[in-house]
């Protein structure tokens, strides 16, 4: 009987919240267009000593090696050129997400021990990438985001396939990289995990079908999220009969969000029915039903390498109020949604004003978007991958 392919994927840091996540789902759905044993390997640590053996059919292998370090750094990530270095034969493919040092470093053992494989990178824009975007006009800056490129060229040289997750990082990736590179590089976006939603008997809501509610999605006062713009331009907002759902964790790492809450409250106590913080919620039928219930999706990040929270509310017909981060823009041009800039207090709350009045006609512009949301699947994004087997395709 004929070995089955194996998909291995090295991982820092991988918790059970990134089992709904790219991380996560990308392997996932390979595995299933290509039948493939799929294997993510990740450092145990106390976020993640509880993870099953198995999920949705993949292997989640913990390695026997304890780690304080979750940034990719080669003191954070040695264990993974151990396993490569042990089982690099074994992996018909080998997925890792990241341009970085790492990334190239583990595709180089790979190649040379096993030069059939597949080689694999799924860009987000963080790593090396990132600091090709530094307009620092120092020698030293020069001279260190020169290395950076040309250890990227190397990296993606190794590669077999490249993809990225935005419209903006592909042209621009396309542009960087050597010709003999560039056709590698593969625009695929993190669409909606439809198939585990049917799992979950969730039914869209039709527009009439839905409530006044205002959502936001994510870690509730992180520095990367901004909550602080939505919560002073509701003090500017007549909610009327609507409501404004904070879903998440709050956090208190830069600052005591919590704090913050309580203060709002103080200064506007008509709204502590309107304004809701129900806290973090793991549980993916719960999370999605939240977004099949609002009518608005409220993202105010100042950064985002995507936005995963942007495609679920775009999948649950959510009118989108972002900030130009990740996929935002993208999405907003198939006519559902606006852009806000980032920090404007007053445009927001005038954007949620227009909303809550009944001057942006929701109706209206949800019949007229041009991209339906079930052509924004994972299962058909990753077609767009192709075939990752051309050698041996009949």
């Amino acid at each position: 009987m004929e070995r089955k392919r194996t998909l291995v994927f090295p991982i820092v840091d991988f918790q059970e919240i990134n089992l709904g996540k790219d991380v996560f789902l990308t392997p996932y759905y390979l595995g299933k267009k290509y039948n493939l044993e799929v294997r993510i390997v990740y450092p145990l640590s106390e976020n993640n000593k509880h993870l099953p053996a198995e999920y949705r059919g993949v292997k989640l292998i913990p390695l026997p090696f304890k780690s304080d370090y979750s940034s990719f750094t080669f003191k954070g990530e040695w264990y993974f050129l151990y396993y490569i270095l042990r089982h690099a034969r074994e992996a018909d493919v080998l997925m890792r997400f990241h341009f970085s040092v790492q990334t190239g470093l583990i595709g180089l053992i790979y190649k040379m021990l096993n030069p059939n494989g597949v080689f694999y990178i799924k860009g987000d824009g963080y790593g090396l990438f990132t600091s090709l975007f530094r307009k620092e006009n120092s020698l030293l800056m020069k001279a260190k985001n020169f290395l950076i490129r040309k250890a990227m060229h190397f990296t993606c040289g190794l590669a077999d396939l490249i993809s990225v997750e935005t419209p903006s990082l592909f042209d621009y990736l396309r542009t960087e990289l050597p010709a003999r590179v560039n056709d590698k590089v593969v625009l695929m976006l993190n669409g909606f995990d439809e198939e585990y939603c049917r799992e979950l008997q969730i039914k869209r809501r039709s527009l009439p079908e839905k409530e006044n509610i205002m959502l936001a999605v994510g870690r509730i006062g992180a520095p990367d999220k901004n909550n602080e713009q939505l919560l002073y331009a509701l003090e500017k907002t007549d909610l009327k009969d609507w409501k404004v759902v904070f879903v998440g964790p709050v956090e208190n790492r830069a600052h005591d969000f919590r704090q913050m809450i309580d203060e709002f409250y103080k200064r506007n106590p008509h709204l502590t029915e309107k304004v809701l913080f129900p806290g973090a919620v793991y549980d993916k039928k719960e999370l999605w039903e939240w977004y099949n219930r609002a009518k608005v999706f409220v993202h105010t990040s100042p950064k985002e390498s995507f936005g995963i929270v942007l495609s679920e509310a775009f999948y649950f017909d959510n009118y989108i109020l972002s900030t130009p981060v990740g996929i935002a823009s993208y999405l907003i041009n198939f006519g559902y949604g606006e852009l806000v800039n980032h920090n404007d207090v007053e445009g927001l709350a005038s954007k949620l004003q227009e909303v809550i009045d009944g001057k942006t006609y929701l109706k209206e512009l949800l019949s007229s978007r041009t991209m339906n949301n079930d052509a924004f699947t994972l299962k058909k994004e990753i077609d767009k991958l192709g075939n990752l087997f051309p050698k041996t395709a009949k």
